[in-house]
């Protein structure tokens, strides 16, 4: 029992002053103003002005966007590498764990390098008279999209991989002998297996993206706001910093967040009944 709690101890207390505190700061302060009184003026602001309402709707728009394209493209992924030899599937997946790590300022930049204004893309497009690819600009929404796809794929991947590497080849041809289908059986078998699996990655390249600031910033700059650009531009230090406005907005993500859970957390849990 004491081996227990001196094992638990110092994770509880990570636990409490790394998450919990500043969680629970940071939903006090939303209700403060710039006085440090209690009001509801900071979420009055958020809801009434059209800045902050387009940058909450920003924000779900593309991490909708992107993780849905990122879910896709990672299940096709993560199926194509189980057809692999074991070598080159234990080559790849360590390739991935760089890829999915692989985000913020230096990927920003790699983008810019071959999309950007004076990128490889535009002098190819020049070249070889392209008309779609020398129109394709890495510092719009479609960018952005792109850019978002570039880290949540390999992240999706390596979630999908080891529930689909479970699944055995003799499952098909034992469903074949009895008389099933290809789609019979993808219906029947594999999807309630690797749905569970398959909305806790959406999840988490939901979360991925909404939360991602600096190849947003990096990319736009101010020019598309969403909630991690203006919660940025109110803790910079400047003469319009607003910690309690910034807090607040913090606070509507974490709950959009602590939803999305909830909600993908009952769905599994039914489907596994």
């Amino acid at each position: 029992m004491g081996s227990k709690v001196k094992l638990f101890f110092p994770f509880s207390l990570v636990m409490l002053v790394g998450l919990v505190l500043p969680v629970v700061v940071m939903i006090i302060a939303g209700f403060q103003g710039m006085d440090g009184g209690f009001t509801f003026s900071n979420y009055t602001t958020i809801f009434s002005q059209n800045y902050y309402r387009m940058a909450i709707f920003n924000s779900l728009w593309i991490s909708l966007i992107a993780g849905i394209i990122g879910l896709v493209i990672s299940i096709l992924g993560a199926w194509a590498i189980t057809q692999l030899a074991e070598r080159t599937q234990n080559i790849l997946i360590i390739l991935f764990n760089l890829a999915a790590s692989f985000a913020g300022i230096p990927l920003a930049f790699s983008l810019i390098i071959v999309f950007g204004n004076a990128g490889i893309a535009k002098a190819l497009a020049h070249t070889l008279h392209i008309g779609f690819l020398g129109g394709f600009s890495i510092y719009s929404l479609q960018g952005l999209i792109l850019a978002y796809t570039f880290f949540e794929v390999p992240l999706g991947i390596l979630f999908l991989y080891a529930p689909m590497k479970e699944i055995k080849k003799e499952w098909f041809e034992a469903a074949l002998v009895l008389g099933a289908n290809r789609s019979f059986f993808i219906k029947t078998i594999i999807l309630p297996i690797l749905l569970p699996n398959i909305i806790e990655t959406f999840i988490i390249l939901f979360a991925n993206a909404m939360g991602t600031y600096e190849t947003m910033y990096a990319l736009t700059g101010n020019n598309f706001i969403s909630i991690p650009i203006v919660i940025g531009s109110l803790i910079d230090g400047s003469l319009n910093a607003n910690v309690p406005l910034a807090c607040a907005l913090a606070t509507i993500f974490a709950a959009v967040m602590a939803m999305l859970v909830l909600v993908g957390n009952r769905i599994i849990n039914r489907k596994r009944k």
